[in-house]
């Protein structure tokens, strides 16, 4: 498991006006690969930034999926609390990505597939197929 966040992104990214970030964005393409897509699973483009230096042994998709279980873990109780915690952006799948190098950041762009149709942490919504 590696330590790793999502970073944030503007809704419209060429406009450089102060306006509400959030995590990623939902995916408007078809993906029928992907069993289930539209009624149980949908696709989220994100960026995930790692702040740890990563041993140079790993594979690139050994540390994409090192990112994707540490995010799938769900946040801690807190104190007296009944309810079990979810994970914050739903149950994250690797669907594909690569490490990208600009400048001195390192950041993994990446399309993983959720669970949830609508979250707050995400520009827009999922699509709905009937196929």
């Amino acid at each position: 498991m590696i330590k790793c966040d999502l970073q944030e992104i503007k809704e419209h990214e060429i406009l450089t006006t102060k306006e509400k970030t959030r995590f990623g964005r939902y995916h408007g393409s078809m993906f029928w690969g992907v069993p289930g897509f539209g009624k149980k699973k949908w696709i989220i483009a994100t960026r995930i930034e790692f702040g740890q230096e990563i041993p140079e042994e790993l594979s690139e998709r050994e540390i994409i999926d090192g990112c994707v279980e540490y995010l799938n873990t769900p946040p801690p109780r807190k104190k007296f609390q009944r309810r079990i915690t979810k994970p914050k952006y739903g149950t994250l799948e690797f669907y594909s990505g690569k490490i990208i190098t600009r400048g001195d950041k390192k950041y993994i762009s990446a399309l993983l597939i959720t669970n949830k149709r609508n979250s707050k942490h995400f520009w827009g919504r999922g699509i709905v197929t009937t196929k």
